[in-house]
């Protein structure tokens, strides 16, 4: 996988970054980064793009990003409205595996930690009473001392690791080194965001970057490890689970919604990803809500 490398910020008097960002739609592109990234969404929703998963995300997720993992917040498209308020923000952490010393993750009491890390070059979303908590902390800690911030780290990182709620995103790990493939990709993950609800055409998207359809498919697989249509079906799947969990709609209206023209097909496709039908997947997300409640 070939994105843009992002240089970050790190100040000469600091070892990590501990800011909150706001943005009107999070404009940096598909890209990646030598430090690791925790990363709190703190405000607004869209779709996160994780290696080779791609998701919704929302205000209150928690997200640990590896060392060279390519990511993109794409925000959703009500914030690309003139004058859209609030903005997205996000309270972002970044460090490097050297931050702290050349051997610091070495040292055997960072045991847990150290596999943490290994871990995180898939990215990790965390749920649960651990990402609430871990968020608190976050909060708590944002407008305090540069100390007080670099203590609680280790105090986020050490609760990471013992949390039994993660969840792996991408299926594989990459790295990459790309501007021009940083910004071809960018191009075609936007396009794909932003019409998976309409027929989507390969040739059309093909032009778009400057490739044939056959070169296209070529390059899409070998940058995802997933066919183009495959991806297709995880963007319009995922944004149907959205529906199913947040709205009223019928499974039926959730199938024109999410970019398919027959319900046989959304179910055939919904039960490949999810290995449930949507009606069960909506009477398990409500059965969940009411035991946590």
């Amino acid at each position: 996988m070939e994105p843009i490398l992002q240089r970050l910020p790190l100040s000469k008097d600091l070892s990590y970054i501990y800011e909150r960002y706001e943005s009107p739609f999070f404009e940096t592109p598909w890209h990646y980064h030598d430090e690791f990234e925790i990363v709190l969404c703190d405000g607004g929703f869209g779709k996160k793009v994780i290696g080779n998963h791609t998701s919704e995300y929302k205000e209150g997720d928690l997200i640990l990003i590896g060392s060279k993992l390519p990511h993109w917040f794409r925000a959703d498209e009500t914030f690309y409205m003139y004058g859209a308020f609030p903005r997205p923000a996000s309270i972002v952490i970044q460090f490097r595996s050297d931050s702290f010393g050349e051997s610091f993750f070495d040292l055997v009491e960072m045991t847990p930690v150290r596999s943490l890390l290994e871990k995180a070059k898939f990215g990790l979303e965390f749920k649960g009473y651990a990402k609430e908590l871990i968020n608190k902390i976050i909060k708590e800690n944002i407008h305090k001392t540069s100390l007080e911030k670099f203590l609680s780290l280790f105090e986020i990182l050490q609760l990471m690791a013992e949390s039994k709620e993660q969840q792996t995103l991408s299926e594989i790990g990459m790295e990459g080194i790309s501007k021009k493939d940083s910004e071809r990709m960018s191009i075609i993950f936007d396009q794909i965001l932003k019409n998976f609800k309409e027929p989507v055409s390969v040739e059309d998207l093909a032009q778009k970057v400057n490739l044939t359809k056959a070169a296209f498919c070529r390059y899409f697989k070998a940058r995802t490890q997933k066919t183009f249509v495959e991806y297709l079906m995880q963007v319009r799947i995922n944004h149907a689970c959205k529906l199913l969990k947040e709205t009223d709609l019928s499974v039926l209206e959730i199938c024109y919604e999410s970019g398919f023209n027959n319900l046989s097909n959304f179910n055939r496709q919904f039960l490949k990803l999810t290995k449930q039908n949507p009606k069960a997947f909506r009477k398990n997300q409500h059965t969940s809500v009411s035991t946590n409640s």
